[in-house]
């Protein structure tokens, strides 16, 4: 054989549901995060049975990943903090699992719980 054919295109392909799963379970993990914000199913989620993650909106130009989150506070945590550590959470987490470089994590206060 020669050296040409031996060569093997491979690629990979990753769903924009596993990067969602994986920032979910990345701001499960702060303290004095809810949760994430939630957003109504689209008519396409609802004939699929697929799942709604919630507000995160994920953009994915050449390897790059620009990701963007809304989240809902525990009462009495400090919004600065808990956004950065979500920030610091979710880029750390998304270039260790997945080897993708994250430009940015723009997130966004949407509420606060109270119990």
């Amino acid at each position: 054989m020669t050296e040409g054919s031996k060569k093997v295109e491979k690629s990979l392909h990753i769903s924009q549901d596993v990067i969602a799963q994986i920032i979910t379970n990345s701001v499960e993990e702060i303290d004095g995060v809810y949760g994430i914000a939630p957003v109504m199913k689209t008519p396409r989620q609802l004939w699929f049975r697929q799942e709604n993650f919630g507000n995160i909106r994920i953009g994915l130009v050449d390897d790059v990943l620009s990701v963007s989150i809304g989240i809902i506070l525990d009462n009495g945590s400090k919004a600065v903090a808990s956004a950065e550590q979500v920030q610091e959470k979710i880029k750390s987490s998304v270039q260790t699992m997945l080897g993708l470089t994250v430009a940015k994590v723009n997130v966004t206060v949407c509420g606060v719980h109270f119990e």
